[in-house]
């Protein structure tokens, strides 16, 4: 089950952001911070009128979340894309970003963007099947590593 999310749910967002890329991509204590702030202040001052986060369960536990946020009136931006690992590889991920994109059109969006590392090859694989492209690459030191950062894109 998809579902908007509930207060509550922040705290997992953050929690399993930080415990997925720690021990998946060794992500240090900054992208901790990054993440905290950034869903933190999602919840407390998002225009929840434009801008929306998803959490998926299996079997009333949540197992996943998504989220869009505005980033002009045209333009939204995907974050906090995430599936736990016991629950890829079932079309959840394929799930969650229907979700956004139809959001994100029904809000009058034109575009919506994401940032993302090159390392991340499913998401990458399922943001390219849904005609997202890249628009942007840079190296980055982020979470005491040196990364590809992306920026894709996708018109609506």
């Amino acid at each position: 089950m998809i579902r908007t999310f509930l207060q509550k749910d922040l705290q997992y967002v953050i929690e399993a952001h930080i415990r997925i890329y720690r021990d998946e991509y060794n992500y240090d204590y900054s992208f901790a911070e990054f993440i905290t702030h950034a869903v933190n202040s999602f919840g407390c001052s998002g225009n929840h009128a434009r801008e929306m986060l998803w959490v998926m369960e299996l079997d009333q536990i949540a197992s996943g979340s998504i989220g869009l946020t505005q980033v002009n009136e045209h333009t939204a931006q995907l974050r906090w894309f995430l599936i736990e690992p016991e629950a890829r590889g079932a079309g959840w991920g394929r799930k969650l970003i229907e979700q956004a994109v139809l959001y994100a059109k029904e809000q009058g969006y034109t575009s919506i963007i994401l940032w993302t590392n090159e390392s991340l090859d499913g998401a990458r694989r399922l943001y390219q099947s849904f005609g997202f492209k890249v628009m942007e690459v840079r190296q980055q030191i982020l979470s005491g590593q040196e990364l590809a950062e992306e920026k894709w894109a996708l018109a609506l």
